[in-house]
């Protein structure tokens, strides 16, 4: 596939850098809980780093790049970080919506940052394709720790032209927004056992519309609602987990199988998982305010409200604030519960898979072999080292946790403003933080850290067609997406009869240039090494 190539204008002076910088110089010498924490590590050794290093950090990765970055003496994750590895670390935090703009004035000044968060695997490759970015291929092999903290999915998105030119950045946060619940007070009631298959789910979604559930007397209660996103997409509001019961989903998701590319909402299966919910559908067990349900504030207030059986919504509705709006909503807080996903009729059984690894941190062209090899040791002590991740996790020990029964308890729910906005510029170092880990999240009901973790064993791997890049020369992408998405939404709903699936697929081909998009997919796919 040939990429178009970017080349970012040189500027003709240096605007001002609007961020917050910090220097380093002199001793460095950590406090005593950092000094710990640090000297448990092996790359602590000074023989193996006796030059101090200075590195300078583009950190727009942190999670708060309005906090200003603190002096050394204030700063105990920098002091671990320049004993652990013997740096001096300069950290750059661009302020919010400004990062593009201040990276490339520091340039074209030829003020290269050594360590680069990038948001996205399009600003990798065109930075790269510019010579500003090192290949970091050579230098893994040295780190085995670092390398076995991220999956291969996240390794992937960090490869370009068969070389790794990155380490994956912070980790996405899965098993949270897409847990399913139920009306376990209804169950009850109607003696019914928790659905494990999309058959059993159907009959529970039946009697929940059909039996008075809630004992009223009245006609109002739904076995499911779901939603779509103001521009039509069905992702991420309810009737995407029931598609991945068939082990399919929306526009952009492509698998491969038996070497080759598979779009998922194209193939047959798609086909069945429509048929059910149009099933759902016929049998009016949907709520019908599922067409105008296109904010998560609107499904939000179907759940308060707790007259609808099945939802799917994030964990956190668990929490104490979202209980109690259910009790102002909806006059009671209902007995909601959150469930395994169905086992599909195919095996699958799944939330969603892996968000892409978009985010990662590159090395400058211009390190040499042993600030490389000093940033990726850096880059491990922070990913890998145990008795540190909380102190970057958390935050300060002492304030933001403390060791309780030998594990680290988060405190940040107890804390005040006014502690926590002292405090703020601990985000800037929060990045090595777990995607799976519930104790980050603070969470305050044992229900929801249940749902939270359980929901882990449910996430798939990211599918490979997730890793493509768009084709600057498909000028109907966006109209093919629109026609899927209509379709999908026709079929489910009734407004087109599903013995209309050929004919759908024969308007992709004819019309939207199907082939020629699946033509690009498969030579993407080559060339990050999914077909062979």
């Amino acid at each position: 596939m040939q990429r178009k190539k970017i080349i970012f204008p040189v500027l003709a002076a240096i605007v001002g850098l609007g961020a917050a910088v910090s220097g380093c110089g002199g001793k460095n010498e950590a406090d005593p809980a950092a000094a710990t924490a640090a000297s448990g590590s092996p790359k602590a050794e000074a023989n193996k780093f006796a030059n101090r290093l200075k590195i300078t950090m583009f950190n727009q990765g942190t999670f708060n790049a309005s906090a200003p970055v603190p002096p050394l003496e204030e700063d105990i994750q920098r002091q671990m970080l320049g004993k652990a590895v013997n740096i001096d670390l300069d950290m750059i935090i661009p302020q919010s919506g400004q990062a593009t703009t201040k990276l490339n004035t520091l340039i074209a000044g030829g003020d290269i940052p050594d360590l680069i968060f990038l948001k996205t695997r399009t600003d990798l490759a065109q930075y790269y394709d510019q010579g500003i970015l090192a290949d970091l291929t050579p230098y893994l092999e040295q780190f085995p720790e670092l390398k076995k903290r991220f999956g291969s999915g996240s390794w992937d998105a960090a490869k370009y032209k068969g070389k790794t030119i990155a380490v994956p950045g912070y980790d996405n946060v899965n098993g949270m927004i897409n847990s399913i619940y139920i009306r376990n007070d209804w169950l009850k009631k109607l003696n019914l056992k928790v659905p494990t298959t999309p058959d059993e789910l159907f009959e529970v979604m039946k009697a929940f519309t059909e039996k008075d559930p809630d004992g009223n007397g009245k006609n109002d209660t739904y076995g499911f609602i779901g939603g779509m996103n103001k521009e039509g997409t069905l992702t991420s509001y309810g009737f995407d987990t029931l598609m991945w019961m068939f082990g399919v989903n929306p526009p952009g998701a492509i698998d491969v199988k038996d070497n080759k590319a598979v779009m998922l909402f194209t193939d047959p299966k798609m086909k069945e998982a429509l048929s059910y919910i149009n099933k759902m559908m016929e049998a009016k067990l949907v709520d019908p305010d599922w067409v105008t349900m296109n904010t998560s504030d609107l499904l939000d207030q179907k759940l308060f409200k707790g007259k609808v059986g099945v939802m799917v919504r994030d964990a956190r509705r668990m929490e104490p604030d979202a209980q109690q709006k259910m009790k102002e909503v909806g006059g009671e807080i209902p007995d909601w519960v959150i469930i395994p996903p169905m086992k599909g009729p195919y095996g699958d059984q799944l939330l969603e898979r892996k968000t892409y690894q978009s985010n990662t941190w590159a090395i400058s062209v211009k390190a040499n072999k042993e600030k490389i090899t000093r940033i990726l040791a850096m880059l491990e002590y922070v990913f890998t080292d145990k008795e540190a991740y909380p102190h970057f996790a958390y935050g300060v020990k002492g304030i933001h946790w403390d060791l309780v029964d030998g594990k680290a308890k988060n405190k940040i729910p107890e804390l005040s403003k006014e502690v926590k906005d002292k405090y703020a510029w601990v985000d800037h170092y929060k990045f090595p933080r777990r995607g799976d880990d519930a104790e980050y999240f603070s969470f305050k009901n044992p229900k929801t850290i249940e749902a939270f973790e359980n929901n882990q064993k449910y996430v798939a791997p990211t599918l490979p067609g997730a890793s493509l890049t768009a084709d600057a020369n498909d000028t109907k992408a966006v109209e093919r997406v629109r026609f899927i998405n209509e379709s999908l939404i026709k079929f489910m709903s009734g407004k087109e009869p599903l013995s209309n699936w050929d004919s759908f697929i024969k308007t992709l081909e004819t019309k939207f240039d199907l082939q020629k998009y699946k033509d690009n997919v498969d030579q993407q796919l080559k060339e990050l090494g999914y077909i062979k």
